[in-house]
């Protein structure tokens, strides 16, 4: 490989090696090296993985994330700068960095339980709306689970409301931007994940807020974070309205006769939740209410276990939000359109990796938070 600077100067890139077995053993001992290349040491990556820099391995993983894959970023190297770089060696960069955000991750999970366990401190004045949504979406893998390859990544996102800024558009409707976000993901248990998701709840003021909002489609394992991560809070969970209203549709399109009906019946059964006449809703879904089939929540019970949380009137004069639309652009932007494009497959570890870094870019957090831990990585 010639490396040539401006000027005069040009690098052959030479290798020296071990002269004989003992030169082999001391080298290996004093210095871990089974080789020494000049160049990597006047360049500084002598000691640094696949020989690439940090700023290198920096520029592939965050290109390798946006990118739709490994094999495209190698073709837009090559055609763009002129670098050949096999797409195997653009996944180990970004697992090798990956791997360094996953472990920060975990880190910051065990530091909050262990806060948590120590009783978490909720002093000051406690102000704002902290936003708290989660959603789960499935990926193929290379190994089955459970008789399939298909595995769920769940994704949680946190923001402020003093990260939400309103304007007025033109015709007068009242808009809004959220300024701010921080993404979480995990593949695998519930648990683990909500403890990730509680980590990142506290690095977005949990327990600074005046209110904590919970918003999701109202999985079962969702229920439970409330009652474990925001003790002594004031929390209100929302069962996402659209969800709702896809599941009142959905019910209807199997269990409704007529095809006039099959519109009318669920238009009238999401009015009536949407003003809050819940009863007038059990009513209507009463007569369903021991159809059933895989997939699709009975209305009648979905509409009972959720009772406490479809309050829409009081959650729209309050002021919040009642749909999960930021994670629910979440799953797209950060795992689906990555990990989920035709024919892609993905060892779970891998996925993971993908998936940290991802988060944080995301999050607006790659030169803030994933360039400094790269570098204090490699002590440099």
């Amino acid at each position: 490989m010639l490396l040539t600077l401006e000027g005069p100067i040009t690098f052959k890139r030479t290798v020296y090696v071990p002269a004989d077995p003992d030169s082999k053993r001391l080298l290996d001992e004093k210095f871990g090296l089974k080789a020494v290349v000049p160049l990597d040491i006047s360049l500084g990556i002598d000691k640094l993985p696949f020989k690439i820099s940090v700023a290198m391995m920096l520029d592939i993983a965050r290109r390798a994330i946006n990118a739709h894959s490994y094999e495209e970023q190698q073709q837009a190297y090559e055609q763009d700068r002129g670098i050949l770089i096999s797409d195997d060696q653009i996944r180990f960069v970004v697992n090798e960095l990956g791997a360094i955000i996953y472990d920060y991750d975990n880190e910051q999970k065990d530091a909050a339980l262990k806060q948590l366990a120590a009783g978490a401190v909720r002093s000051g004045p406690r102000h704002g709306i902290l936003y708290i949504e989660m959603d789960g979406a499935m990926f193929n893998t290379r190994r089955q689970n459970d008789g399939s390859t298909w595995r769920e990544n769940k994704l949680g996102t946190i923001f402020s409301s003093m990260d939400i800024k309103y304007r007025k558009s033109k015709k007068g409707k009242e808009e809004h931007e959220i300024l701010e976000r921080e993404f979480i993901s995990y593949v695998g248990d519930a648990d683990t994940f909500k403890a990730h998701l509680y980590a990142a709840a506290l690095r977005k003021g949990l327990n600074s807020a005046k209110t904590a909002v919970i918003i999701s489609d109202g999985a079962k394992w969702i229920k439970s974070f409330k009652d474990i991560y925001c003790q002594g809070m004031d929390v209100v969970h929302i069962l996402d309205f659209s969800h709702l209203k896809e599941n009142i549709y959905k019910f209807a399109s199997y269990f409704v006769r007529g095809k006039v009906q099959k519109q009318v019946w669920p238009e009238q059964m999401t009015q009536l939740i949407y003003e809050g006449k819940i009863d007038e809703a059990l009513e209507k879904a009463a007569p369903y209410k021991d159809c059933k089939r895989a997939g699709i929540p009975n209305i009648y019970s979905y509409i009972s276990n959720n009772r406490d949380c479809i309050n829409y009137p009081a959650y729209i004069d309050a002021g919040y939000f009642i749909g999960s639309g930021v994670v629910e652009s979440g799953n797209k932007t950060v795992m689906q359109e990555r990990l989920k494009l035709p024919g892609m497959r993905w060892e779970v570890d891998s996925a993971q990796k993908v998936l940290a870094l991802k988060c944080k870019y995301d999050s607006g957090q790659w030169d803030s938070l994933v360039v400094p831990l790269v570098y204090r990585h490699y002590g440099l």
